[in-house]
């Protein structure tokens, strides 16, 4: 007689519950572990996992990844790294409600520019829906037949995809829905009592919170009192805020000498949120309460974040009130690679159709002006960190991996304008110019040596802020042909190679509780996060000692060695390093209390 589903035997185990790690047996019916320990039985499947540790399965705690499960259901980039969950629904955006009018869906609004072409950034932002489903039907065979939560959670566990779904409802989504284009502004009462009643509908219909998108359209003109009105409708649902908190300010039109909004107190501006309404706050992609300039030691760097978190969380009633999940940029990539030293120009690239033909009108002055008073007069956006005229580190942020000239490869533009004796700028257009096909990578502004302490506190967790899910092959269509980054592919992985591994910083146990269980207590997702008997069987079985990133800034599309198998309610997704192609996954609804 079989006793099980699926046995595992002689695994290194590390539950998620804080015991130490031991070496025994998981036996598996259906989608739970129902033994641990040693295991006597028989099952129909059987998997000796001597010298592989089992692990619970790795958690997402901020995606963007139900954007596009529909294009790419097997989930491929998380599974084959060992993520058996994410929170989506992330910055104020998700997938419902929708109205007659709607932003072009997933994998669609690649082909932006052939639908309304344009050159800094589109004219029309939402379309009429039967317009939007005409192309979908033309393009992909299917269309958009849901407008609310519990319908779009219906459509997709209809159609399968690889792993859990744990979904917030965007409140972006819902301003837009009952504002319409008229969004820049104050809401009225009317306004947000519809609002209200969208975020209850959703919250009954399985959401576990609501993210808010607070330097996006339209969230950025939403005032603190409707912020705090519309928080305050979770309370009955013990559903979460998530907030992606105000850092950069509007990301369109930002002229030379705009001062961004200090930091710490956008952070505090959402923790009054959470004093004035009593729901739990998740804070979104957090980041140090603080700029230093200079560079600062690696112990100030260490007290800031120390400070950052402390100022965060002095005011909780409870240990989990006030939590985050941060970004991991170990790697150099970041989380989206643009190919080349010209990508950033993207709209003269898709105006002049290629690369070869930008750098021939870089040498001539007029076009250097146009595209710096593009940059200069907000036109064209780039992010604060590597803006020459809102950043005095871009130039050091900037670094070249790949030119002709091999001697420059792993210099910052910096470096080379300081060999040079020209203005950094110049130096940027010269390589292009040099070598049209030149790769580049941009660095963020954090210290790879305190880096961690963000995942060692009790509070955090890891959120790797992706844009999908996608499969190996993935470009953009259009210049500068977008590719994912490092962390879509490898994330989790290098998170226990660099902490766990090489640096120390994070013992076995401490790396399982942020990269799954603390996700899973934050979000109130019971048996997950850990594996022990009557936990769901989400389980990564993953060589340590062989663990290796295959993934580089060149070419970041490639799975890391040392995840063996994995598991998604029972199923196997991965065996032995192959993807499956099984569709196990779940929305993971609210439980209702």
């Amino acid at each position: 007689m079989v006793e099980y589903d699926v046995i595992i035997k002689n695994a290194s185990i590390t539950e998620g519950t804080g015991e130490k790690e031991y070496v025994g047996s998981l036996g598996i019916i259906d989608d739970k572990i129902v033994s641990t320990g040693n295991i006597k039985g028989d099952a129909i499947k059987i998997i000796n996992a001597k010298g592989l540790k089992a692990l619970p399965g790795f958690i997402d705690a901020h995606s963007h990844a139900e954007r596009n499960i529909l294009w790419y259901p097997y989930c491929e980039n998380y599974v084959m790294q060992g993520v058996t969950t994410f929170i989506g629904g992330q910055c104020g955006g998700s997938p419902a409600p929708l109205t007659d009018e709607i932003s072009l869906p997933g994998m669609l609004s690649d082909y932006q520019m052939e639908i309304s072409p344009f050159k800094f950034s589109p004219e029309k932002s939402t379309y009429p829906i039967d317009q939007v489903n005409a192309w979908m039907k033309e393009r992909y065979g299917w269309t958009i037949d849901w407008q609310t939560m519990a319908e779009f959670f219906k459509h997709i566990e209809k159609t399968g995809f690889g792993v859990n779904f744990a979904p917030l409802v965007g409140h972006g989504t819902i301003r837009r829905n009952v504002m319409g284009k008229n969004y820049e502004r104050d809401s009225t009462k009317q306004e947000r009592e519809q609002m209200h009643e969208i975020i209850h509908s959703a919250m009954r219909d399985g959401c576990i919170g609501m993210s808010a998108g607070l330097d996006y359209d339209p969230d950025i003109f939403s005032s603190q009192e409707e912020i705090i009105e519309a928080v305050t409708q979770l309370k009955e649902y013990n559903g979460v805020y998530s907030p992606h908190w105000r850092r950069t300010g509007r990301r369109r039109g930002s002229l030379v000498g705009r001062v961004t909004i200090p930091k710490i107190s956008s952070m505090l501006e959402c923790v009054e949120v959470y004093e004035k309404t009593g729901v739990r706050l998740h804070f979104a992609h957090l980041d140090s309460g603080w700029n230093i300039y200079p560079e600062a030691t690696d112990e100030v760097d260490a007290s800031i974040l120390k400070a950052t978190f402390d100022t965060i969380t002095s005011h909780t009633i409870n240990k989990l009130d006030i939590t985050w999940n941060t970004i991991p940029f170990y790697t150099k990539g970041g989380f989206s690679v643009l190919p080349y030293l010209s990508s950033v120009l993207s709209p003269w690239l898709r105006e002049l159709g290629s690369r070869k033909e930008l750098a021939k009108w870089l040498q001539v002055k007029e076009f250097r002006e146009e595209i710096m008073d593009a940059i200069r007069t907000g036109k064209l956006y780039i992010s604060v960190e590597h803006n020459p005229f809102t950043n005095p580190k871009w130039v050091e942020n900037t670094i070249v991996v790949k030119h002709i000239n091999s001697s420059l490869d792993g210099k910052s533009l910096s470096q080379i304008a300081v060999e040079r004796k020209i203005d950094p700028i110049e130096v940027w257009f010269n390589l292009i110019i040099e070598d049209p096909d030149s790769q580049g990578i941009r660095l963020m502004n954090v210290n790879p040596k305190t880096y961690y302490l963000f995942y060692k506190h009790p509070c955090g967790c890891l959120g790797l802020d992706l844009m999908g899910v996608f499969d190996k092959e993935y470009q953009s269509p259009y210049p500068p042909y977008t590719i994912p980054g490092i962390n879509t592919y490898s994330a989790f992985p290098i998170f226990f190679e660099k902490f766990v591994k090489q640096d120390k910083t994070l013992s076995l146990e401490e790396a399982v509780q942020a990269t799954s269980t603390k996700a899973t207590m934050i979000h109130g997702l019971k048996g997950r996060g850990t594996i022990c008997e009557g936990s769901y069987a989400d389980i990564v079985l993953m060589d340590f000692e062989n663990l290796k990133n295959k993934s580089n800034e060149i070419e970041p599309r490639n799975y890391p060695q040392g995840i063996n198998h994995v598991f998604v309610k029972g199923v196997q997704v991965v065996e032995k390093g192959k993807l499956t192609k099984v569709k196990p996954g779940k929305v993971l609804r609210r439980a209702a209390d």
